[in-house]
C-alpha cells in the first residue's frame, strides 16, 4: 500500500512538473511573440504602423527617452500596450514637403503655399499610410492625405502627377507627387498638417 502511495505521489508530482513546464513554455512563447526586433531603417513610427499602435505607447512601454533613438537588433516589448497610460506626446520631426529653395507663403493660419514650378517634387513630411489620393476633394485638384498615426494627418493639394495610391505605406522624404496647377491658376503646393482632425497653426510647425 505504501509503495502504491509512493507511485501515485511520483506520478502526480511528474504530472504537476509537466504542467508547470508547459505553462512556462507557453508564457515564454507568448512573451517572445510580443517582442519586436528592430530592423535597419525602422523607426518608432514605422513599427507602430505595422503593429496597429502608436509610437508613444511603444516608447513608454520600453522606457525610451527623447530623442527616442532605436537601433537594429534592439528588442522592443509590444505586450500589454493597451494598458499603457499615455502621459506624454511624441511630436513628429516634420521635413519639408518640397525643396527648401522654393518660396513659401501662408494662406490664413492653417495652410502653407509653396510657390514652385510645374513638376517640382513633393515629398512625404513623415512616414505614414496614404488614406486619400486623387481628385477626391473639390477645389483642391489632385490631392493626397497621409495618416502618420497618433491622429496626425498631412494634406497636399493641387498636385500634378501622383506617385502613390490609397493604402500605400510611405517613408519620410519619399517622392509622392509633383507640384501642379490642378484646380488653380498657377503651379503651387497647398499644404496642411492636422492633429485630432483640427488644422495646426503654421506658426508652430517645425521643419
Amino acid at each position: 500500500m505504501k509503495n502504491l502511495y509512493i507511485f501515485f505521489s511520483i506520478l502526480l508530482f511528474s504530472s504537476s512538473c509537466s504542467m508547470i513546464e508547459e505553462s512556462i513554455d507557453s508564457l515564454y512563447k507568448e512573451s517572445r511573440s510580443s517582442e519586436y526586433i528592430v530592423k535597419e531603417n525602422d523607426t518608432l513610427w514605422s513599427i507602430a504602423i505595422k503593429n496597429n499602435t502608436t509610437p508613444q505607447k511603444i516608447a513608454i512601454r520600453n522606457s525610451l527617452k527623447k530623442p527616442y533613438v532605436i537601433f537594429p537588433g534592439q528588442v522592443l516589448l509590444l505586450s500589454n500596450l493597451n494598458r499603457v497610460n499615455i502621459n506624454q506626446t511624441i511630436e513628429p520631426e516634420w521635413s519639408l514637403p518640397t525643396s527648401s529653395s522654393i518660396k513659401r507663403d501662408k494662406e490664413g493660419k492653417f495652410w502653407l503655399i509653396f510657390n514652385g514650378d510645374l513638376g517640382d517634387s513633393v515629398y512625404a513630411v513623415e512616414e505614414g499610410k496614404v488614406v486619400l489620393s486623387g481628385s477626391v476633394l473639390p477645389g483642391y485638384g489632385n490631392f493626397i492625405m497621409i495618416d502618420h498615426g497618433n491622429d496626425y494627418l498631412s494634406l497636399y493639394a493641387h498636385c500634378d502627377e501622383l506617385f502613390i495610391k490609397k493604402g500605400d505605406l510611405v517613408s519620410k522624404n519619399q517622392l509622392i507627387a509633383s507640384i501642379g496647377s490642378s484646380e488653380t491658376n498657377i503651379p503651387k503646393l497647398k499644404f496642411q498638417i492636422r492633429k485630432d482632425g483640427i488644422p495646426m497653426n503654421t506658426d508652430i510647425i517645425n521643419f
